[in-house]
């Protein structure tokens, strides 16, 4: 039941830390009474016994408010009276057993979980206008410098003193760095890798800022398909520029080889970077392995069937047509990994299962954890696997699940490729309009086709969203995001410039260098340090400011133009 210290509403004062609360439960009744319990985003799980009480007693229980709790419970024989509430930290809450149904009610409020959210949001919002303000008044302070100066000229034609000494200097216009660059992307990448960061770093503690502890899904499971599917635009755009120099294809494999090999080298050494005491307790899949293993698939396809040639006046669905290959690779990769998923028989698991294992499903597919995905990773990988999934310890699972592996890397192409084909119809077309209305009909329709896979709801459905199985409705749906907000960053940053993108595009111009950094400092000071107060405040600052340093060391990068490139 997610329980750090089960006796502690027992203390007088209970040393609370995050997403921690009590229930004094007292049974009136002349019976004894067992008192079962579960969280509702538990799937299908068994009620465990949280407590017994003799008639006319009380006690206190501790429990977690991360998600709804489910409370009943049993006197002669027979369940009685259910509640479902969605309980707040710190708080001590009373219910009385009775022979009619009772709710649960506040014996002792406290302050707000989401309190620290809003003075985050409050601070950034006012420190972001005054930043804005004092950039609108450098900006325009040219006019009052070119006012001082006309009248220093007209002090000067009367004879004043100060002939021949300019009061002002005028500067030399800056050149625009990297004027070619479609900022929109670099914005969009960049706002991927500070929330990355950030969720890496914890979040605060806050759930909707964790991974989703199976399916559906939260802010911190949508920042690295984004970032995949950013991959493959960046990649469609380079591709072209480097196709258009007459670029060797072989020197573009070699090139993509190497970038490969350094990703999934780069992965392992991250992954050792966890005071590991043997080779036998390496992990071998990871983020950056995953990005490796995608770019090189997606890379060597491009190049093989990518055209040197320019067309002009193309059709409406000219960017499409002309990848015709590419697309039927892909789409025999999509086609292979849902055969395998639903038809693949699992020793003990049958056919198509989908769940975390362990208490889902009444514990039926006790260690079936992820279906055949989990089946073929543990049978590749052994013990070379991530430890700690999401589902752990709500589903109190035995076997390793790790969320970057095999199975999972063939939607993770769709996705890269995805942004390709985002990338092809900014290369194709010239006009904005065709560009934007591409962007929006394929965002739509993968969005609508992923949501219709997965029925529009969490679970239950024909293929749910699962971020740790990149099953193929959230491949769809997260691309389909992504093509939205990259049409709208087009417009606002690289057409209309009405937003410079800014802090988001420093990140965005070194993305990997803050990623592998902030991975192999992430324990260390002035990133982070342990805190004297286990509460969503203390960590959500902590986490807020091991960002902001990542963020600062970016924009020192950037203005004395150091780039990090693979």
């Amino acid at each position: 039941m997610l329980f750090k210290n089960v006796n502690k509403c027992q203390q007088r004062n209970p040393n609370f830390i995050f997403d921690e609360a009590c229930i004094d439960i007292l049974n009136t009744l002349n019976d004894t009474a067992s008192v079962l319990g579960q969280y509702t985003e538990c799937h299908n799980c068994h009620f465990q016994n949280l407590t017994t009480l003799e008639p006319h007693k009380n006690t206190s229980i501790l429990v977690n408010t991360r998600y709804p709790l489910e409370l009943f419970f049993v006197a002669q024989g027979k369940n009685q009276c259910s509640v479902t509430k969605l309980l707040s930290e710190h708080y001590r809450y009373g219910w009385n057993i009775t022979e009619k149904c009772s709710k649960i009610f506040i014996k002792d409020p406290a302050d707000s979980a989401y309190l620290p959210i809003l003075t985050a949001f409050i601070v950034l919002f006012c420190f972001g206008t005054l930043w804005y303000m004092v950039k609108c008044i450098y900006k325009n302070s040219g006019r009052l410098r070119n006012f001082i100066a006309w009248n220093t000229d007209i002090e000067n034609d009367l004879g004043g003193s100060s002939a021949g000494t300019p009061l002002v200097i005028e500067r030399t216009p800056s050149v625009r760095k990297h004027p070619h660059r479609i900022k929109s992307i670099d914005v969009f990448r960049g706002l991927c890798i500070m929330v990355m960061i950030f969720v890496n770093y914890g979040g605060g503690k806050y759930w909707f800022f964790s991974h989703s502890v199976w399916n559906g899904i939260t802010v911190a499971d949508l920042v690295f398909p984004w970032f995949m599917w950013l991959m493959g635009v960046s990649f469609a755009v380079s591709l072209q520029a480097k196709l258009r120099r007459a670029v060797p294809r072989r020197q573009l494999v070699i090139n993509v080889m190497r970038r490969c090999f350094i990703l999934i080298l780069l992965g392992v050494i991250i992954n050792s970077n966890q005071n590991l005491q043997t080779i036998g307790s390496l992990r071998f899949p990871g983020v950056l392995q995953r990005i490796g293993i995608t770019y090189f698939v997606v890379g060597i396809l491009e190049i093989t069937f990518t055209k040197r040639s320019e067309v002009e006046n193309v059709s409406c669905i000219y960017d499409v047509a002309v990848a015709w290959p590419q697309w039927l690779f892909v789409t025999v990769l999509v086609i292979i990994h849902t055969c395998v998923t639903f038809l693949a028989n699992v020793p003990g698991c049958g056919k198509g299962y989908l769940g975390p294992g362990g208490l889902d499903d009444h514990g039926d597919f006790f260690n079936c954890t992820g279906g055949i995905a989990g089946y073929i990773d543990r049978q590749v990988f052994g013990e070379h696997m991530y430890r700690n999934a999401a589902c752990k310890k709500l589903y109190e699972i035995d076997v390793y699940l790790d969320p970057e592996g095999i199975l999972g890397t063939l939607t993770s192409i769709l996705t890269v490729y995805l942004g390709v084909q985002a990338g092809r119809t900014l290369n194709t077309y010239q006009n904005v309009k065709a560009k934007v209305v591409r962007w929006l009909i394929w965002g739509l329709a993968t969005g609508l086709l992923g949501g219709a896979l997965c029925e529009f709801k969490e679970n239950d459905g024909l293929i749910p969203l699962n971020k740790q199985l990149w099953s193929l409705s959230f491949a769809l749906v997260l691309s389909g995001m992504a093509f939205v907000i990259q049409s709208f960053l087009f417009v606002i940053v690289d057409i209309l410039r009405k937003w410079g993108g800014r802090p988001f595009f420093y990140p965005g111009m070194n993305s990997i260098f803050l990623y592998v950094g902030h991975e192999l400092f992430r324990d260390t000071f002035p990133f982070a340090w342990t805190p004297t107060s286990e509460t969503h405040g203390a960590y959500l600052f902590m986490n807020l400011w091991g960002t902001a340093v990542w963020v600062a060391i970016s924009i020192f990068l950037y203005k004395r133009n150091v780039f990090f490139a693979l």
